[in-house]
Parts: structure tokens; sequence; C-alpha cells
């Protein structure tokens, strides 16, 4: 084998072992000398060579050459002294000790000072606050909470928490050694289950005593300990590590165990979660429950329920997504319309406000059923009122030649008769004006009655049912329209925040220019959020981040 070289650049002179104690002086200015320092710190340097005597044949005095290597400059333009001697002697330093020799003595004096310090501490009247890892929580401190507990006096409220808190070195000694397993058996550590209850854990539920908050078909209780860390700051706790969470859903004997107890229990038992005022999705529940094993969201978690299973709304209402969203459809402005235009975060951001025909659709899907009197519109959302607004419609003209400034009795009269005959011409009889208000779902179709012929007269305007469900009940029943059900809560068992992720586009995450369908639930997939949260795009994509395990509403 070749001993490797160095580079042709390696400037040995420049070079600094580690095991050096002292360095040149004038290193910092990159102009240290080759002779270096003694091992006792004191500057060797004398001259920048030493010169040899040249004769040639013949010569009885010759001449003395300067011999400074080329990396130092090469030979002096000066020379030699007659009596050769080097004619550039190298000026004294100060040799300053090397990064080796710093960190060895800060070592030994971070080492006398901290076995100092730490016989102070723990014997010293202030031990209390010495052995306190950190603040706790908010809610864990203060007299509030010391006077909840059997806390006792000098322990400022870990023995709270810590049984032993009110011992002194030689108990907490003894406990230490009495642990299972001790400190003297770490081969024992991989028996250790995570998550398992410890003692710890009884504290907690004195005051939390309804520790079973997660999935009713848990097999074990997780440690409070274990997932919120105390002593980590004040504030709050910060969020449970995925750890906790795959010491069971990164197990398959857990999960497995998860899967048949949830066999045995009603299913009424999983229906736990509130709405507080939302409409939720609601998605059936998995014959296994949610027991897939997986190890992070970015590789192996299960896709969205929605699309692992085809799910599709329920919504009666008949939108579509991509003529709204098209070219040919615009506001009255001329612009085209945009999600922000319907879609109107709510006051957290974290949500949209519920959709409201008068705020978002009235604008321009006008209700008037008389292209002659635009102004005189049908009331929405009660369908008992639009009868009685069709059964005025006299009174209703009349109020509109008034609105235009008509005030004369019989000019109103005229007016009124004149509308009526219109919408008679028009085959339109109180009762077939009726049908088309409810039944018209094409404007520039005939409206097709039950018992074959058709409704006589073309609507000429968009019924109730060109946008809602709606079914006639007989002849002078009253017909029934569905009520738009709108979810706003598409993924009930996951958190999400809109404002947080406004960075991106809504037709990023959300492909509604192809929706042509109202049933169709335009919610991102798995992959499309992977793209952000996984290691490659660089957002956390802990458990915690979408997910909680105390649903808090379940006893």
């Amino acid at each position: 084998m070749k001993d490797q070289l160095p580079t042709p650049d390696f400037d040995r002179s420049q070079y600094e072992r580690p095991n050096q104690n002292w360095v040149c002086g004038w290193a910092c200015e990159g102009k240290s000398c080759r002779v270096g320092p003694s091992a006792s710190g004191a500057c060797r340097a004398t001259f920048e060579c030493r010169p040899v005597l040249e004769k040639k044949p013949g010569e009885e005095k010759g001449r003395w050459r300067c011999t400074r290597p080329t990396e130092h400059g090469g030979p002096c333009a000066t020379g030699p002294a007659p009596s050769g001697c080097c004619a550039c002697a190298i000026p004294k330093c100060q040799p300053q000790r090397s990064l080796r020799n710093r960190r060895g003595q800060l070592c030994l004096a971070v080492i006398a000072a901290t076995v100092a310090f730490l016989l102070i501490g723990f014997f010293g009247p202030w031990r209390w606050q010495f052995i306190s890892p950190g603040p706790v929580s908010a809610n864990h401190h203060g007299v509030a909470f010391g006077s909840t507990q059997h806390t006792r006096r000098g322990s400022e409220g870990c023995a709270a928490c810590h049984l032993a808190g009110a011992g002194d070195v030689r108990t907490w000694v003894h406990l230490a050694f009495t642990a299972q397993p001790g400190p003297l058996e770490p081969h024992r550590l991989h028996q250790v289950t995570v998550g398992e209850m410890s003692g710890i854990d009884a504290s907690c539920l004195r005051c939390h005593a309804e520790h079973k908050f997660h999935q009713p078909n848990v097999v074990r209780d997780h440690s409070c300990s274990a997932c919120h860390r105390e002593h980590q700051g004040a504030g709050r706790m910060p969020a449970p590590a995925d750890a906790q969470c795959l010491s069971c859903h990164g197990s398959a004997t857990e999960m497995a165990a998860s899967a048949e107890k949830g066999k045995t229990l009603a299913a009424s038992v999983f229906d736990y979660r509130k709405s507080e005022g939302r409409v939720l999705f609601q998605t059936p529940r998995p014959a296994t429950g949610y027991s897939a094993v997986f190890h992070s969201f970015a590789t192996d978690h299960p896709e969205f329920q929605i699309h692992q299973q085809k799910l599709r709304e329920t919504n009666t209402l008949r939108f579509n997504h991509q003529l709204h969203l098209g070219d040919n459809f615009t506001k009255l402005n001329g612009q085209k319309l945009a999600c922000a235009d319907c879609h109107q975060p709510d006051v957290a951001g974290a949500y949209f406000q519920p959709i409201a025909f008068n705020k978002h659709c009235a604008s321009c899907h006008s209700l008037q059923f008389d292209a002659h009197n635009p102004e005189l519109q049908l009331p929405h959302g009660n369908p008992a009122g639009v009868r009685a607004f069709l059964h005025s419609l006299p009174t209703q003209y009349a109020d509109l030649a008034r609105r235009r400034g008509t005030t004369e009795t019989n000019a109103v009269a005229a007016f009124v008769g004149t509308q009526i005959r219109r919408l008679r011409d028009l085959a339109f009889t109180g009762e077939n004006l009726e049908r088309q208000v409810f039944l018209a779902a094409d404007p520039t179709k005939p409206l097709a009655t039950a018992a074959g012929p058709s409704t006589p007269g073309r609507a000429r305007f968009a019924g109730c049912a060109y946008c809602h469900e709606v079914k006639s009940t007989g002849a002078d029943a009253l017909p029934l329209v569905t009520k738009p059900i709108i979810p706003d809560r598409w993924l009930p068992r996951g958190n999400f925040h809109h404002a947080k992720h406004a960075i991106s586009a809504c037709t990023h995450c959300h492909d509604m220019a192809r929706s042509r369908d109202t049933a169709e639930i335009m919610l991102p997939t798995k992959q499309t959020c992977v793209q952000c949260h996984s290691p490659a795009g660089g957002v956390s994509q802990s458990c915690s981040t979408c997910h909680s395990y105390h649903t808090g509403t379940r006893h």
C-alpha cells in the first residue's frame, strides 16, 4: 500500500498537531514560524534561515547563500551577512495556549465547580429550587394549585406530584436504587414498556379522575407523564412525542387487540363527539375500527377514509363548481368568481362561515319570475311564504307600482291589471305559476306533469328545483323542498386550521375546477398533505399536529 501524499498546496510549516499545548503568537496573522514554541511555552524564534557557505574550486573564502525555503518567500534580496549570519531575524512573539490546552483547563475547572455546586445545592437551604429541572406548566403551579394538593412544607409543590418530594437526599438515593429497573440494571431497560402507568400517574388521577378519554376500544391505559412532560418551560406543556402514539399504533399486537375489543362494544359508545354548533360529515366506522398499523404520516399512514372508501356527500343541493369557476361565469362586475367570494373564514380563521343564499348567491341568482318587473322577487327559504307571496300577486304588483312613484289609485289598478293579464297570456294561471316556481328545474323546457302531458307554458325562469330537491305532494298540498345540509367539518377526527395554510392556493388542495357533481367530496388526499407535512416538505408531521388523544367529552 502506498502512503497518501499531501496535496501540492500543503504547508508543513503551518500544520499544527492536536497534541501541541502552545502555538506561535503570530499564528493568528498567518505568519507562524517554523520552529514554534517550546514545550514550556517559550518562543524559540531566531532567523529565517541558516546560510550555507559555498566555495568554488580555487576559492579560499567562498560565499554565503540564503537557504530560506520557497514557501516562505525564497532567497532574500539582501542575502546573508559577511559573517555568515542571516540578515532576516524573526521577531520574538508571545506564544498562546492551543485549543487543546485551553479546553483541558476549562474541563478541569468545570468539573471542580460542578462538584462544589452540587454539594452546596443538595445540602443548602434552597435545595428545592435547586433540584427542580425547570418550571412547570401554568396549570401546575401557583397558590391555587398548591391549595388543592397535599403539599408538604418546604417542597414548593413538588410533593403534590412526586410522592418522595418531601424526602431528603438519603430517601432519593434509596428510591433510586430500589426502582425497577435500578441504576445498576441497564440491561433490563428493554423490558420496560413505553407508556405503562407509573406511580406518578396516581397523582395525576387525583385531579384528572377520568383517564380513559381515548377511543373506547383501547386495551390499556397510557401513562399521563409519558406523554405530558413537565419541567419543559413555563406556559403550556410541549406536545406529546410520536413515540408515545406509536407504542400502540405502531404495534400490530396492540392494534389487533383493540380491533377485537371494538367488536364487543355497541356502536353507540363510539358516537361521543359533540358538534359544538357545526355540521359534521358522518363517516361510517370501519368493521375493525381505526386499528391500522403505521409508523409515520409521510410513509404508511392510511389514506383518509373519505378517499379510501370513496364516500360521497349526501347534500341534495345541486351545485357545479366547474361552471361557477369557469371563464364563462362572472360576477356582476365582470370579474371571475373566486373561492373567497363564497368561502369566507370565520373569526378564528380555522373554518369557514356557513354558506347563505342572501349573502353568497342572491347577487347572481335572482329570484325574479317576471322579466318585465325584475324588482319583484320571490322570498327564499320558506315554501309557505312563497305560496303566500304568489297568492297575493295583485297586492305585490300594487306595492311595486307605488315604489316606482305611481300614487294615483286608478293608475295603480291599471298597472296591476296589465301585469296579471300578461301572466295569463303566457298561460300562467295561479296554479300553473306555483307549479313552475316550485318544480321548474330547466327554464328552457316545459314542465312535465305526473299524468304525462306538459304543464302549459314555459317557465322562462329557474324554479326552486333548479337548485333544490323538490317533491310534489299532491294537487293542493305544499311541495316539500329538502333543506340542504352543507357540512363544515369533513374530517372530525383531525384538527385543521385554514389560516395556517393560507400560503397555499385553494386549488392546490381542492381540485374544484373539474367538479361538476355536488356529491363529489373534493378534499385533498394524504399524498397532497405529505408534500409539506414530511421530512422533505419541512413541515411537522407529528401525530399531535392533527390529532388529540383525549376526546374531552366521553366519561
